[in-house]
C-alpha cells in the first residue's frame, strides 16, 4: 500500500509512480521528467491517489467509471504509460478531467460537480455505488459544455469556484439543490466573453486553508479562503489573480495548507514536488510569484496536493 502520482495525457495514456520518487524542491525550478507523451500528446491531468484505493474517474463528457488505483500500471518516470483503453472504455474525444477516491463518502454526502461552462450540480454519494465497466452518466451536458471538476461534500459548506480568466465566486452550497446523475445543474458562475470554468473547491466557514491558484504560464499564490466573501449564486464573482501576458490563464485552483505539498504536472511532461507554504500568501487581484519554470511552448497541465499527512508518514 503506497501512495501514488496517476499521470494520464490528451491521448489518454495512464501510468502510476509512487510518490516518495519525487524529491521537494525549491519553488522556481524546472522539476523533474515526468511522463514522456508521444509526439502531438501532451499531459492533461495528474492526481494522488493510495494504490488500495478505489477510484471514481469523471470524464469531460459526464460519464463516470469506477477504478482500483493498483489496477493502473506502475511505471519508470520517463515511460509513457498504458492506454486507458485497456483499463476503461472511453469513447473517441473522452478524457478523464477529475478523479475521487471512494473511501472519502459519507452518508449524506454528495458528488458535487462543475462544468467548464459554469453548470454545478450535487447528486447522493450513492447515485454511484453500482458503476458498469462502460460507465454511466454522472451530469447531462450541454453541446461544447464539459465536466471539469468534482469534489466530496456534505451539503453545509460553500463552493469556490475559479474562472481561467482569473476570477472566482464563493456560494453556499445549499443554493445548488441535490439532483439525479442525469440532470444538467444549475448556473453557478456567469462568465464573461470566453471565460471558462478552471476549478472548485469544497470550503467551509472555518476553514483556515488557502486557495492556491497557478496559471499556465507556472506563476501562481496563495489566498486565504475567508477572504472571499460569500455572494447568490449566479453573479459575475470576484477578481483573484491577474491573468495578463506574464501571468497567462489560470489552469487549476486547490485548497492548501502551509505544510501539503504540491505536485505539478507541465504538459511536456516536467514534474516538480514543493511545499505549499514556499508560495507567498497574498491577497486577492494580485499577481503572484514564478512556482515552475516552464520552458518555451510548455504549460502547467495540473496540479495536485500531497496532504501533510501523508508527506509526514513518509
Amino acid at each position: 500500500e503506497q501512495d501514488c502520482v496517476v499521470v494520464i495525457t490528451e491521448d489518454d495514456y495512464i501510468k502510476r509512480m509512487p510518490v516518495e520518487n519525487f524529491d521537494p524542491q525549491n519553488r522556481g525550478g524546472k522539476g523533474i521528467i515526468g511522463a514522456d507523451p508521444k509526439e502531438n500528446d501532451r499531459v492533461s491531468k495528474v492526481f494522488r491517489a493510495n494504490s488500495h484505493d478505489y477510484l471514481l474517474c469523471f470524464t469531460n463528457q459526464g460519464q463516470v467509471y469506477r477504478l482500483k488505483t493498483y489496477e493502473i500500471p506502475e511505471m519508470s518516470r520517463t515511460a509513457r504509460g498504458k492506454s486507458a483503453i485497456n483499463l476503461i472504455d472511453l469513447d473517441d474525444g473522452e478524457e478523464l478531467t477529475a478523479v475521487v477516491s471512494t473511501d472519502e463518502f459519507g452518508d449524506d454526502e454528495c458528488i458535487t460537480m462543475v462544468t467548464r461552462n459554469g453548470y454545478v450540480k450535487r447528486t447522493c454519494c450513492s447515485e454511484f455505488e453500482n458503476i458498469l465497466s462502460t460507465g454511466i452518466i454522472a451530469a447531462k451536458l450541454e453541446d461544447g459544455d464539459e465536466l471539469i471538476d468534482v469534489d466530496v461534500t456534505d451539503g453545509a459548506g460553500d463552493l469556490v469556484i475559479a474562472t481561467e480568466a482569473g476570477m472566482t465566486i464563493r456560494l453556499s452550497e445549499n443554493e445548488v439543490s441535490e439532483m439525479g446523475r442525469s440532470a444538467r445543474g444549475v448556473n453557478g458562475i456567469k462568465l464573461q466573453g470566453d471565460d471558462r470554468v478552471a476549478g472548485m473547491v469544497a470550503t467551509t466557514e472555518a476553514d483556515g486553508r488557502a486557495l492556491l491558484t497557478v496559471t499556465r504560464n507556472g506563476f501562481g499564490k496563495r489566498t486565504l479562503l475567508s477572504e472571499y466573501r460569500t455572494q447568490s449564486r449566479y453573479g459575475k464573482g470576484l477578481i483573484d489573480i491577474k491573468t495578463d501576458e506574464r501571468n497567462g490563464r489560470v489552469s487549476t485552483a486547490k485548497a492548501v495548507t502551509d505544510d501539503d505539498h504540491l505536485v505539478i504536472m507541465s504538459e511536456a511532461g516536467q514534474i516538480m514536488r514543493i511545499r505549499a507554504g514556499d508560495i507567498s500568501q497574498v491577497g486577492r487581484n494580485t499577481k503572484g510569484v514564478t512556482i515552475m519554470e516552464l520552458d518555451s511552448g510548455d504549460s502547467v497541465a495540473s496540479v495536485t496536493v500531497v496532504p501533510a499527512s501523508i508527506d509526514d508518514e513518509q
